[in-house]
């Protein structure tokens, strides 16, 4: 038979609007993972915050985290695959926000440790960067740094800054103009926080299309079939056999589309995939 691979975005797709994995689509995904169904994930987080959204999943094969730039062993925290940037060109990078004034994170992966960072000059912090930091909490990951000259340079993966569209826009377009192919560069839309846009920068090879293609050729699967709501899903779409969006996705993702199924208040995807499957959750 056709091993087939169905792959999920989290973040307005498989979690509800309470960012939280609700009881049925937890006790239909675990029931279709342990009769031998390959499920996974392709998310923009962490591996820290997607353990801490998905608590009570079942899932313990390779799994796409931080929108590609890791494919990650969800049963040992293993990074199987990194995407990271070179250091000149985070020093070109950094130059560029600094000059253009806008305040990055910068998260970094430390050499001969499989353990990420998150970085920034303390009392710098743009209003987007404050919002992240009180929404996350208390995290390992944080190290707050006195001058830019202390942001790590080797092992960096992604440099992120949060704002509205009008001030993060020009920089998205000025940065893709002056660092070419050094970098890709994405522009949308917090899924939670109306108005509030994510500018991230990243290796060329960081993204979900990629990291869903490596999954598919670490687990054997021939077909891939792809949920999700967000701009950053369509390259994950490209690449899938069958790519379904939620009844709530971005106008994009519907077009681009092989159907549309439930939002993901309704547990769009655990409702599909039990129709399809024959899964019933309890």
């Amino acid at each position: 038979m056709t091993r087939t691979l169905y792959v999920t975005d989290l973040d307005g797709t498989l979690l509800g609007p309470d960012a939280r994995v609700s009881d049925y689509t937890r006790e239909t995904v675990n029931a279709l993972a342990e009769s031998g169904e390959l499920i996974s994930l392709a998310t923009a987080r962490s591996l820290h915050s997607l353990s801490m959204v998905t608590e009570g999943l079942r899932l313990a094969g390779p799994a796409v985290v931080y929108g590609g730039a890791f494919v990650v062993d969800l049963s040992t925290g293993e990074n199987l695959v990194e995407q990271t940037v070179a250091p000149e060109i985070v020093d070109g990078v950094l130059a560029a926000f600094d000059r253009l004034g806008v305040a990055p994170l910068v998260y970094s992966v430390r050499p001969g440790d499989r353990a990420d960072t998150v970085g920034w000059v303390a009392g710098q912090e743009s209003a987007g960067i404050r919002w992240y930091l009180g929404d996350r909490g208390s995290d390992p990951r944080w190290r707050p740094v006195a001058h830019q000259r202390e942001l790590a340079r080797v092992g960096t993966f992604s440099i992120v800054a949060i704002g509205p569209w009008a001030e993060l826009e020009p920089v998205a377009r000025i940065l893709r103009q002056d660092l070419g192919g050094d970098v890709a560069v994405s522009l949308q839309e917090e899924t939670y926080v109306e108005g509030t846009y994510w500018l991230e920068l990243a290796a060329p090879g960081s993204t979900k299309g990629v990291g869903v293609r490596t999954l598919a050729d670490l687990t054997g699967a021939e077909r891939i079939v792809c949920f999700g709501d967000n701009l950053n899903d369509l390259d994950m779409f490209e690449v899938a056999d069958e790519a379904y969006a939620v009844e709530n996705a971005h106008p994009e993702v519907l077009a681009a589309a092989t159907g549309v199924i439930g939002s993901n208040a309704d547990d769009g995807v655990a409702r599909w995939l039990s129709a399809r499957l024959g899964a019933v959750a309890r």
